[in-house]
């Protein structure tokens, strides 16, 4: 199995941020107990989107308190206003019961209006209004807390972003250094000629299959409708070795084999799609073997 190209597919970043499914998920732990390659990575992972979520994570508004006290009201009514009037009726409120107190014969009132109704004031219990609040403090909180994983989640977005930039990073420069360290490779410095003298590439040709790789160190973006392309000086004739990619920064270029016995390399800068023989008047860099 090829480890580094399942590290590299993405789907680690995806197990952290919980996007895989069911299957993919136990795939993965089960990856991880049988590699610790994909362990390591894994863990470093985790550790980056924590780092990262650490790094962004937003505390509560500080107004949020005293917005949801401000629409609480504990004014409590510790007794019912009762008016002289009703003091006199033959039923009494007394802690939320209707109790009859009894009345003498010589004492008994006459009922004037049967059909008359008695005013009473409604109490709202302390529990109640305690409720509400309660209520009105989880529907802020639960809007307060939809924001913020709604902010979370493009976070880990940018995050898993980052990741696979940081990721294409550490490979090309482990790529490169494998390169150099290489013997099979002879490297070839092509430095800037007065067309761009701030221009570098390196070169790496293998005598024995003729590969070459480029590391574009610094060229200028090419223009709309132009392309650079490469060169090697065969037997004092320039031999085409392809096209260099548009996105060229921060990759190594694999480009067409060469003949034994090259002496130079070049760059000139050319039509889309490259010519057939150089255009010497925009040659840009060149380093000999």
């Amino acid at each position: 199995m090829n480890i580094q190209a399942y590290i590299e597919s993405g789907i680690l970043e995806e197990y952290v941020l919980g996007t895989v499914s069911p299957q993919e998920k136990q795939e993965v732990e089960c990856m991880s107990h049988i590699y610790p390659e994909i362990k390591e990575e894994l863990l470093r992972t985790e550790s980056a989107l924590e780092e990262y979520a650490l790094k962004h994570q937003t505390a509560p508004p500080a107004s949020l308190k005293d917005s949801i006290f401000a629409q609480m009201n504990f004014d409590s009514t510790d007794s019912a206003e009762v008016s002289d009037e009703e003091t006199t009726n033959s039923e009494d409120i007394r802690n939320g019961e209707f109790v009859e107190i009894p009345v003498t014969a010589e004492e008994a009132p006459i009922v004037t209006d049967v059909f008359s109704k008695t005013q009473i004031r409604e109490v709202t219990p302390f529990w109640a209004k305690l409720a509400v609040a309660a209520t009105v403090l989880l529907a802020l909180f639960a809007g307060w807390a939809a924001t913020e994983v709604s902010g979370t989640k493009k976070s880990n977005e940018a995050l898993a972003s980052e990741i696979q930039e940081l990721k294409k990073t550490t490979d090309y420069s482990q790529q490169l250094a494998a390169m150099y360290r290489d013997q099979r490779y002879k490297v070839i410095r092509l430095a800037g000629l007065p067309k761009s003298p701030e221009s570098s590439v390196a070169a790496f040709w293998d005598p024995k299959t003729n590969e070459v790789m480029l590391d574009v160190k610094k060229l200028p973006p090419a223009p709309a409708g132009k392309q650079y392309q490469l060169w090697s000086i065969v037997d004092g004739k320039p031999m085409d070795n392809g096209m260099l990619d548009d996105e060229f920064e921060n990759k190594l270029l694999r480009m067409k084999e060469t003949r034994s016995g090259a002496v130079a390399f070049a760059i000139t800068l050319e039509k889309e799609g490259g010519n057939p023989t150089p255009t010497m008047e925009e040659m840009y860099v060149m380093g000999e073997v």
